[in-house]
């Protein structure tokens, strides 16, 4: 079946044709001929610049990105089904679309750069027309300028190099889909940067009885490659199924993907004493100082301590994990010896600009740090939006916020909870990492007047945390966000498993990890309109 192709507005239809140049004329006007001159008139009148080639300036190339609905589960494309897409071929294997939709006025140039002739049908269209066509159908793909990519839409990579998330290209020349244009690319992956962010770390039980009675290391929860759910067997808490996971090789890959960021957060469930006690089970904890170091190598540069378990060690085992965290230079916020201290920004350079990072426990006043008591800083709205506001005061250029919030073993979000986002965006946040409630929830994106959308994540889930009460608290997910600047280009969520209660792996997301970003997909169907 022939493919539909959508032109920009000004363009004409153009049919099948016979190759790159009947594609190219039938969109563009053709150049009028010169009269048809004899060998011998050339000769006998001979031209006076006829000894001067004249020259041209090559037309700046443009990088174009192949793009789905943002729920896609692929990640790539190969030119080869791209050309075979454009032309109305479908390829024998691999992506099924059934609509292909190029914003203009590269749609020509496309075809010629592929070596192609474009679909049966034209029809106008514009960069929002593509995105638009591309939300509401899961069978579209999309081709835009790198300068219009959104995070409502899912870029794919080509051939395997991608020009957002970890483990971009830095340089457009290792770009393999660019065509040329009269005006030059505003997008540069020199200047792009990407944040990544987990859920929930345990140090504890497993992970303990792995790295140190087994003497795996330090490195070892982080160490993961890829796995599959071998199967599932009873009993998690309320005769909740549990996995039973599989290593299917890749090992390191996730701390390659931490690693290929230029700002890694998680959040720290609990203190790391010097006197820590371990505990096979129960629910207060201390980590060993000694496994902190394998956050730093894994490729994380901060961690949230605004949490319901950081005075689990008493003020001192506060004070203390805050000491061992400098030591490794891990940077930290959310807990300290009072609630000013509790309340300071941690501080990063990423992309150029200078980020703050503040962290809140909305949770347990129980562990709140006072004047006279070390703990975690408090969540108050009025607080942390003067926060945000000092923050900024004080030279931040992007400021994210990680709040400790929400009911546990649940993807349920109040509306408190979206209240609370939307009055923290309106006070200057960048970006928002919900943790607690042990489960992947919702994620939304909050508009403001300018710099595009805010990201909202309510819960990134169980990250490094053995608490086998569901599948759900086995599984996590890592979400990779591309800025430019201020501005959210795009959103890659990492499905994440726990094999043996202790080492984090990636899920394939159209494999098993399409469970666990079905699960974000669902939680999200009132609060995203992706």
């Amino acid at each position: 079946m022939a493919l539909a192709v959508l032109i920009a507005v000004g363009a004409v239809g153009c049919g099948g044709g016979a190759g790159p140049a009947a594609a190219t004329s039938s969109l563009e006007p053709a150049t009028p001929s010169a009269p048809a001159t004899s060998a011998a008139s050339a000769t006998q009148t001979p031209s006076p610049t006829s000894t001067t080639t004249p020259t041209s300036t090559p037309r700046p190339a443009v990088p174009l990105v192949p793009v789905v609905s943002f729920w896609s589960t692929q990640r790539t494309i190969s030119m080869a089904d791209l050309a075979l897409l454009v032309s109305g071929s479908k390829p024998t294997v691999g992506p099924a679309y059934s609509k292909v939709v190029v914003a203009a006025p590269d749609a020509a140039a496309l075809a010629t750069a592929l070596g192609v002739s474009l679909g049966a049908s034209a029809q106008a269209a514009s960069p929002d027309d593509v995105k638009a066509a591309v939300r509401s159908s899961a069978g579209t793909i999309g081709l835009l300028r790198a300068d219009d990519v959104t995070p409502d839409v899912r870029a794919l990579g080509v051939g395997g190099v991608s020009l957002f998330g970890s483990g971009r290209i830095s340089d457009l020349d290792a770009w393999p889909l660019k065509v040329p244009s009269d005006s030059p690319s505003t997008f540069d992956p020199k200047t792009a940067w990407v944040l990544d962010a987990g859920g929930d770390v345990n140090l504890e039980r497993h992970v303990y009885v792995y790295s140190v009675r087994k003497k795996m290391g330090p490195d070892y929860p982080w160490a993961g490659g890829y796995a599959v759910v071998k199967s599932r067997v009873c009993c998690g808490f309320g005769k909740n199924l549990l996995t039973v996971s599989r290593r299917t090789g890749g090992a390191g890959a996730f701390t390659t993907l931490l690693k290929g960021a230029d700002l890694t957060l998680v959040n720290l469930e609990g203190p790391a004493p010097n006197n820590y006690v371990y505990h096979d089970d129960g629910l207060s904890f201390s980590f060993d100082p000694a496994l902190l170091v394998g956050l730093a190598d894994a490729g994380i540069d901060g961690v949230g301590l605004a949490n319901n378990h950081i005075r689990n060690a008493g003020s001192q085992g506060v004070l203390d994990t805050c000491v061992n965290l400098d030591k490794i230079g891990l940077e930290h916020a959310g807990a300290g010896a009072n609630p000013t201290a509790a309340s300071a920004p941690a501080w990063f350079t990423a992309g150029g600009l200078r980020v703050a990072f503040l962290a809140y426990d909305a949770l347990q006043p129980g562990n709140f740090a006072t004047s006279s008591r070390a703990g975690a800083a408090p969540f108050t709205l009025a607080g942390a939006e003067a926060d945000i506001r000092g923050a900024r005061a004080a030279g931040a250029d992007f400021v994210i916020v990680m709040p400790h919030w929400g009911a546990e073993y649940s993807e349920y979000v109040s509306p408190d909870q979206r209240r609370e986002a939307a009055a923290l965006v309106a006070a200057g946040a960048d970006l928002i990492l919900g943790s607690h409630s042990h489960f992947t929830g919702p994620i939304e994106a909050i508009d403001r007047p300018s710099g595009g959308p805010v990201f909202v994540a309510y819960s990134l889930g169980d990250l490094l945390f053995d608490l086998n009460y569901s599948e759900a608290t086995q599984e996590g997910v890592v979400a990779d966000l591309t800025y430019a600047g201020r501005r959210l280009v795009q959103v890659d969520l990492h499905p994440t498993l726990m094999v043996d209660h202790s080492q984090v792996n990636l899920l394939d997301p159209a494999g098993d990890g399409k469970l666990v970003l079905n699960r974000i997909r669902l939680a999200s169907s009132k609060t995203l309109h992706w």
